[in-house]
């Protein structure tokens, strides 16, 4: 009886050489589109984070003569960062600090959502948003109120690893007065771009001091 040795396929050298660069080429193809995907929802779930603040802040206005925050709810003194600001919110209008951090964010990328004491309240780099102070209720509705952080100046950085970059320099979320939320596309050439006023693209819209009033004034949140 005859018995027969089949050979199993297999690839040869040159067939797994030409499946690897195919992999390779769709892999190169596919890394940017993710890479996209994947940011546009960390800004969506950020955007979201940030119409939950200032729907925040407008409860705490509706108990405060539609004023906003401009007094430090522990000592009484004039807040003077982001971060004071929004520890009045505590714990009557808000028990949970996650929202005030972005994953990434050079200046509040964490919180440990302790808020047992005012001290643990939004301690340094466990807030990622700016606000705008000196607001009220009866505000344009289109003036912002909270804002992502920027480089200290109002404007918004290429780099995603230093204060004001980081969307990289693409886009900034804007929550306005009347808790309408958006991811704006900056303007502006060069390393530093700008949210631009919508009656005047050239002017920065975080220049709150120029159309709000002298009493209105942009805060940053506190660094780590």
């Amino acid at each position: 009886m005859k018995i027969s040795h089949r050979k199993s396929p297999a690839f040869t050298l040159i067939e797994l050489l030409v499946v690897i660069s195919i992999i390779a080429i769709l892999a190169s193809i596919a890394s940017p589109a993710l890479i996209g995907a994947l940011k546009n929802g960390k800004i969506s779930r950020a955007t979201a984070d940030a119409r939950q603040v200032a729907l925040s802040l407008q409860l705490y206005a509706q108990d405060h003569d539609g004023a906003y925050p401009s007094e430090r709810s522990d000592t009484g003194e004039n807040i003077s960062s982001a971060n004071d600001a929004f520890r009045c919110l505590f714990p009557n209008y808000l028990k949970n600090e996650k929202i005030f951090s972005v994953a990434g964010s050079p200046v509040g990328k964490s919180a440990d959502n302790n808020i047992s004491s005012p001290a643990e309240i939004l301690k340094a780099g466990e807030n990622h948003w700016a606000y705008v102070a000196g607001l009220n209720t009866t505000s344009d509705s289109e003036w912002p109120l909270v804002v992502d952080h920027t480089d200290g100046g109002g404007t918004y950085g290429l780099k995603e690893t230093e204060a004001g970059g980081t969307w990289g320099g693409i886009k900034a979320i804007v929550v306005h007065v009347d808790t309408s939320a958006t991811a704006v596309l900056l303007a502006g050439a060069g390393s530093r771009r700008y949210i631009a006023r919508t009656d005047d693209k050239s002017k920065n819209l975080l220049n709150v001091s120029d159309y709000a009033g002298k009493g209105s004034r942009l805060l940053e949140p506190v660094k780590q």
